[in-house]
């Protein structure tokens, strides 16, 4: 389960989201929707109802008032690669 665009493998708890969303096949890519949407052929209004897709959890690293470095958990929703593609492609 990897990136379309970069290429990044997802570890941890974002496999086992993206397993039960069905989305957990060796050969599976996702794309995010601001990498969807900048791919040729592609608009907001195509991605509107597709099946497949998941929201991810990522942390970033962010210093508090008293300079205690700490993870903040941030949200993502990625799509299936090959149903935005066949989108894209239409």
């Amino acid at each position: 389960m990897k990136n379309f665009v970069t290429g990044y493998e997802y570890t941890g708890q974002n496999v086992d989201i993206l397993c039960a969303a069905g989305l957990g096949g060796e050969d599976d890519a996702v794309l995010t929707f601001k990498q969807a949407i900048k791919l040729d052929g592609m608009c907001g209004a195509k991605m509107k109802g597709l099946k497949k897709a998941a929201t991810l959890i990522g942390y970033k690293t962010v210093e508090d008032e008293e300079g205690k470095k700490e993870k903040k958990p941030f949200f993502f929703g990625v799509f299936d690669a090959k149903a935005v593609l066949a989108r894209a492609a239409a």
